[in-house]
């Protein structure tokens, strides 16, 4: 009997542990030429991580800068973010509309993708 309270007293720590520990949001934004994924920390208050799809598979680019756009009509944000061949691009999500505009900086291509 002892085990048995034992063993039920882990796995509800576990399943505490486990309940707690979905620490991130993630939000999938499809174009025609590539897909964007942006993962939020857990009250979707800032992005922690925005990957660009390459060939199947994800590709993590750095963020450089961020700008709150709340303020703005719609609200939303904007990153500045770089790939690893020092490329920036802009991505700037429309709240009210729910899709995001990602910038080539150094081109000045657009593209508007919306989510999945």
């Amino acid at each position: 009997m002892k085990r048995t309270v034992i063993y039920l007293f882990v796995l509800a720590a576990l399943f505490m542990i486990s309940s707690n520990s979905q620490a991130q949001s993630y939000f999938t934004y499809d174009g025609k030429d590539f897909s964007v994924l942006l993962t939020c920390n857990t009250d979707n208050t800032q992005v922690i991580k925005v990957e660009f799809s390459e060939n199947g598979k994800w590709v993590r680019f750095d963020i450089l800068d961020y700008n709150s756009l709340e303020n703005v009509e719609g609200g939303g944000f904007a990153y500045t973010v770089k790939d690893g061949a020092g490329k920036k691009f802009l991505v700037d999500y429309y709240r009210t509309q729910d899709y995001i505009k990602v910038y080539n900086l150094d081109t000045n291509d657009e593209w508007t993708l919306y989510r999945r």
